[in-house]
Order: structure tokens, then C-alpha cells, then sequence
């Protein structure tokens, strides 16, 4: 519901009608890399004037945030270049390649932030100026919102492992600034609870790592489809006139390209036209799931 809120959509299926996929996903990122930039020029003030462990960690994480952005909007430029003679079916899979970038980006913020937190244990320091330090974490929050409803937004229409990847990356960020402004006022209270809030933060980040790291695997492993999706493709071709019988279903997928191999079974008494034309119908039908779709459909007797 945070993140899904009917009237926003409408304004922003208003404001995206004439974008396909891979512009929406590209304005998804774009606005990841501007975002990122602010939020590390103001949590470095942050820092500067508080010296938290936690608004550090919190620095680290959005400066990581801004390099990871933008080698995930390159990605998408290159991964929407048409096949060549060297990459044969296209450039989709630098998706998965990125994101296993994007993992290693993400594992050294969150070991450089467990780091962090091991020092200040060592070398405690008193927080300063906490009010400075909360206001400017409230603006960075508030952007850090509007980013993560508008990439969930996108990953809603694209269904892009990059776009995806990107806002799990920034819902941490998201939560960690909630943390890091509970940090600072219990801070005032709890010596340590900075330190342990910063640690807490750094584990979660390796638990986000996991999770993008199993999405690139799953798209570079030409996993299938999930079982609904293959339901659904199982459906529409066999409500197609003509179609006796499903003898083969493979699917996978590329970045935002979906691929579907069918071979059905037609009445063996049809001729070569006549088995063309049930071809055809059935990847009229089956075109009309993925914005970008790869088809292939084989009929035998």
C-alpha cells in the first residue's frame, strides 16, 4: 500500500503513456543516479556535522547507490541494442551480468559499513548536533520515497531485473534512514544504540546482496518462467482453433525479454498452409503478454 497508491498511478500512467519498456526503465534508473548524487552530498553534511556511525554507513550505502546507478542505466542502453553477428539474440543478458556488478557493489558498502561500526565500538564518539543530523535525514527519506514509488512503478510495468535489483537496493536505503533518525534521537538516551543500528544496517545490506544475486543467476541460468506464466501461455495456446495438443513448452528469460518455444500438434490431414496460418494465431495470441517477446511455434502431425 505504501508503495501502490491507486491516484499517484493514475498521474503516473498519465505522464508514461507514451513510453515503452525500456524508456520507462531507463527513466527508472535515471532518476536513481540523480537521486543517489543528493542524497550523498547531503548525508556527507550530515556526517560532517553529527560524526554518527550510522549517517556514515548511510553515506556509504548512497555513494555505492550513485556508482550502481549508473552502470545500471549504461546496461540498459547497451542490453536494447539489436543482435549482431557476434551476439546473435541480442544483448539482453548484460542484465544479469550487471547485476552481478551491482552485488559486488552492494557486499563492499555493507562489509565497509560492519567495518565502520567494529571502529566505533573501539573509538566511541558522542553524536553532535543530532537536530541537524535528523532534519537533513527527513529530506533525504522524503527522496528516497518518491524514487522507490516510481521504480516499483516501473518494475510493475517492465518486469526489468535491473529496475528491480535497483529498487530492493534503495529499500534498504529507505529503511535505513528511518533507522538512522531513530539512531539519532536514542542516541541521546543509549551510548551504543548508533553502533548497533549501523551494524544491523550492514547485515541487512549482505542479506539484499542474496536476494538481487539469485534474480541475475535465475536470468543467466535460462530458468523458466514461473509456473503461473506458463499456466497462462498453456491456456491461450490451447484455446487456439486448431491446436490438439501441447507437446512442448520452454520458456526463459533476458532482462526484460521473454522467450517462449511452443510445438503443438494439428490435425495431420492439414496442409502446409493451413498449419501456417494456426502458427500464426498462435503467436497473434501469445504476442500480446510481453512488451518484448521472443515467439517461436512449431506445428506437427
Amino acid at each position: 500500500m505504501l508503495f501502490n497508491i491507486g491516484a499517484v498511478n493514475k498521474v503516473l500512467d498519465l505522464y508514461c503513456r507514451n513510453m515503452n519498456h525500456v524508456d520507462l526503465a531507463k527513466k527508472s534508473v535515471q532518476l536513481g543516479v540523480i537521486t543517489s548524487v543528493f542524497l550523498v552530498l547531503i548525508k556527507v553534511t550530515a556526517w560532517y556535522v553529527t560524526g554518527s556511525i550510522s549517517l556514515c554507513a548511510s553515506m556509504t550505502d548512497s555513494l555505492m547507490d550513485a556508482f550502481t546507478s549508473f552502470a545500471l542505466f549504461q546496461a540498459l542502453r547497451y542490453s536494447n541494442v539489436k543482435f549482431d553477428k557476434e551476439h546473435n539474440f541480442g544483448h539482453e543478458k548484460v542484465e544479469g551480468v550487471v547485476s552481478i556488478f551491482q552485488c559486488l557493489i552492494i557486499f563492499y558498502s555493507g562489509i565497509k559499513i560492519l567495518t565502520e561500526a567494529y571502529e566505533a565500538i573501539s573509538q566511541p564518539q558522542e553524536i553532535q548536533n543530532t537536530a541537524w543530523g535528523i532534519a537533513i535525514m527527513i529530506v533525504s527519506t522524503i527522496a528516497v520515497y518518491q524514487l522507490l514509488y516510481f521504480q516499483n512503478y516501473a518494475a510493475s510495468k517492465t518486469d526489468s531485473m535491473l529496475v528491480k535489483g535497483d529498487s530492493l537496493h534503495y529499500l534498504s536505503d529507505f529503511c535505513m534512514n528511518l533507522g538512522v533518525i531513530a539512531s539519532l534521537i536514542l542516541s541521546k538516551f543509549f551510548g551504543y544504540v548508533d553502533v548497533v543500528f549501523g551494524s544491523a544496517v550492514g547485515l541487512y545490506i549482505l542479506y539484499s546482496v542474496s536476494l538481487i544475486m539469485k534474480n541475475a543467476l535465475i536470468d543467466l541460468m535460462d530458468e523458466a518462467l514461473p509456473e503461473a506464466a506458463q499456466k497462462k501461455i498453456k491456456q491461450i495456446v490451447a484455446d487456439v482453433d486448431g491446436v490438439k495438443e501441447i507437446k512442448l513448452l520452454r520458456t526463459r528469460s533476458a532482462g526484460m525479454k521473454k522467450y517462449i518455444e511452443v510445438r503443438i500438434r494439428v490435425d495431420a490431414n492439414l496442409n502446409i498452409l493451413e498449419a501456417c496460418k494456426i502458427t500464426r494465431e498462435v503467436e497473434c495470441q501469445l504476442s500480446g503478454l510481453y512488451e518484448k517477446l521472443d515467439v517461436l511455434v512449431k506445428p506437427e502431425v
